[in-house]
């Protein structure tokens, strides 16, 4: 990116600051370096959201929507508004009230007040309804009085004075809209990368926890936060599906699991290193499960039933001779602004949506494929591509589906193996 021209510049600034045009369908035409959620055209996502909103409130006849959880502000707000003081909590330490005849207030104790007023929400124009800390407790709570006074309120948590109509709004999630993508694109490039990096930097006698250490770091130096850091050697990834660090030491087969986020939007993808050759069967096994998740690409579009998918991955297993695999481990579902906004089983009652994001996580044991997609009217794309890794051809349908290999390393000086991508077919 360093090379780029001044006129290729200028067309991009272009493209952010006046972004009225579709965006491209091939998302690797977006590889900028885009740090905040300012360097998008975040005005234009939030209108769009509004009116959803707005279409929302009328269908279930609520005169405005109270949002608590992190990921709803994060999405109401184009990642510029951030309520999420306990990292490990999805509900916010302040709420945004947004009413059908327009108005817009942030709800919350002057803790919080100043800073979200200040760094996006007087931008975006919310006005402050502000208690004292002390004023909502389990002896007395001052929020309800505050809400009552708007009509029927609908909120995302059990808030006083509300409704809890959560599992109805989080669908408004499901479908992202061309500015969502663009931002979700590089957040997948980069998370992808520090996985990558962290492929090419570990070495044999670290530890699981070493491991875990320098994938953290990896993330956090592209202002990503971890939410899983699944990380496990030889071993303990036959032996586990979801294998914390535990301390083991490596030897030959490392795992690097993650779920990243920024703005509220999670992306997952694994990868794997291996010091020195594969055995036959590991080699085998990655084929078949790479077989898998092509199939899951190749079926999942907008208006598929996901219990119907759930139905035909049972087949997909079968046919690569491990029929009883999908038992051992959830297979993954929808992704976007959580770390699954669903996962697949008996008569789920979800549907593909257009421009919605996946992670299909199929597993044999001791092998694993994931990759985060979107989905949407012409197809898919594979937002965790891995640029100069090897990769799997899977040949299905007559089309060409490239799924990660592992990375094979030298086990005597530690360099890198190069790997060429070889095909398979998958029938």
């Amino acid at each position: 990116m360093k090379s780029l021209t001044l006129i290729t510049l200028c067309l991009i600034a272009i493209l952010f600051i006046n972004c009225t045009e579709p965006v491209p369908e091939k998302f690797e035409q977006k590889k900028l370096v885009l740090k905040t959620a300012r360097d998008f055209n975040y005005k234009m996502e939030i209108e769009e959201k509004l009116v959803r909103v707005n279409k929302f409130l009328t269908e279930n006849k609520l005169d405005g929507i109270l949002l608590t959880q992190v990921r709803n502000v994060y999405w109401t707000t184009a990642g510029l508004a951030n309520n999420q003081i306990v990292l490990n909590k999805d509900v916010g330490a302040a709420s945004l009230l947004i009413l059908k005849n327009g108005k817009k207030y942030l709800v919350c104790n002057g803790a919080e007040a100043q800073r979200m007023m200040d760094e996006s929400l007087n931008e975006l124009g919310y006005e402050l309804i502000e208690f004292n800390w002390y004023e909502a407790n389990p002896v007395k709570d001052v929020r309800g009085d505050l809400i009552k006074q708007f009509g029927k309120i609908g909120s995302d948590i059990n808030y006083p004075g509300t409704i809890n109509i959560s599992d109805k709004f989080k669908r408004l999630r499901y479908s992202l809209n061309d500015y969502e993508v663009i931002r979700y694109a590089y957040l997948a490039r980069m998370s992808t990368e520090a996985v990558a990096e962290v492929c090419m930097k570990v070495k044999p006698g670290m530890n699981e926890f070493e491991i875990e250490t320098i994938t953290a770091n990896a993330l956090r130096d592209r202002q990503i936060i971890p939410t899983v850091l699944l990380t496990a050697v030889d071993n303990r990834i036959y032996n586990y599906r979801h294998a914390l660090p535990g301390g083991a030491v490596l030897e030959n087969y490392a795992m690097i699991n993650i779920c990243a986020e920024k703005w509220g939007m999670p992306i997952a993808v694994t990868r794997f290193v291996h010091f020195g050759p594969l055995t036959e069967d590991l080699k085998t096994k990655l084929e078949k499960t790479a077989i898998v998740n092509a199939h899951y690409q190749d079926f999942t579009r907008p208006g598929v039933a996901a219990s119907v998918i759930f139905e035909k991955m049972k087949e997909w297993y079968k046919s690569v001779g491990y029929e009883y695999e999908w038992m051992l481990h959830h297979q993954g579902g929808a992704i976007g602004y959580d770390d699954r906004e669903w996962v697949i089983y008996p008569e789920i009652k979800e549907v593909v949506q257009n421009n919605q994001a996946f992670a299909w996580n199929p597993t044999i044991t001791g092998a694993k494929v994931e990759e985060t997609i979107i989905v949407n009217n012409n197809g898919f794309e594979v937002l965790t591509k891995s640029h100069n890794w090897p990769m799997i051809i899977v040949n299905l349908n007559g089309k060409k589906y490239p799924q990660p290999s592992i990375l094979i390393r030298d086990n005597e000086n530690f360099g890198l193996v190069l790997t060429k991508d070889y095909e398979i077919n998958a029938e």
